[in-house]
């Protein structure tokens, strides 16, 4: 009989291979074949812990995605209180997390997904209130202005653009991705300072 403890270490495993082979492959080339293979484990040992299949595999491994990725944004932001500092840093850290974590940030935002799963909209909600909070947080302060929800999407949209076009190496003429990318953030928070900021 196993403990709670390495019931829950195999889960983990599971989810870090599986999140792997979801990169690699895809979800449709993924089955939980080659996932009990590479775990050295029965081909029906994994649906004793995801018994729904594939479908519940994927969505816990992109809830750790999302978990992954909140906590890289937390970590990034800790250390400063300026608000227009933090929204520049949040925007850094969302490009080093999609270099060092590319498998589970393609998987979070890229791949044909199936219906939502509710460990996963948890997941990326909490995401999304980092995001959310910082832009609100340089709003209320007076650092910038506009509607929070707009200004949180917009501000979003600019700088996947550029994580997403540097992981498909699209960014290959003349600039760097940490160019262009502190170029958007600017573009971005000048656009948004109050009237009369120099």
């Amino acid at each position: 009989m196993l403990t709670d403890e390495e019931l829950e270490a195999f889960r983990a495993r599971a989810v870090e291979v599986a999140m792997r082979l979801f990169a690699e492959h895809g979800y449709e080339g993924f089955s939980l074949r080659t996932l009990a293979r590479e775990l050295e484990c029965s081909h029906t040992l994994p649906y004793r812990y995801f018994p729904g299949g594939k479908a519940e595999i994927f969505a816990h491994v992109r809830a750790e995605g999302f978990r992954r990725f909140a906590a890289a944004l937390r970590a990034h932001l800790e250390p400063i209180a300026d608000p227009l500092e933090r929204v520049r840093s949040l925007a850094r850290g969302y490009f080093d997390f999609s270099v060092a974590e590319s498998p589970a940030f393609t998987i979070i935002f890229e791949m044909g997904q199936p219906a939502e799963h509710p460990v996963v909209e948890e997941a990326s909600f909490d995401a999304w209130s980092v995001l959310y909070g910082v832009v609100k947080d340089a709003v209320t302060a007076g650092a910038l202005v506009g509607d929070v929800s707009t200004l949180a999407h917009t501000m979003w949209a600019g700088i996947h653009g550029v994580a997403t076009l540097h992981l498909a190496h699209k960014i290959t003429m003349d600039r760097s991705a940490e160019a262009v990318l502190a170029s958007m953030t600017d573009v971005l928070v000048r656009a948004h300072l109050p009237e009369g900021t120099p």
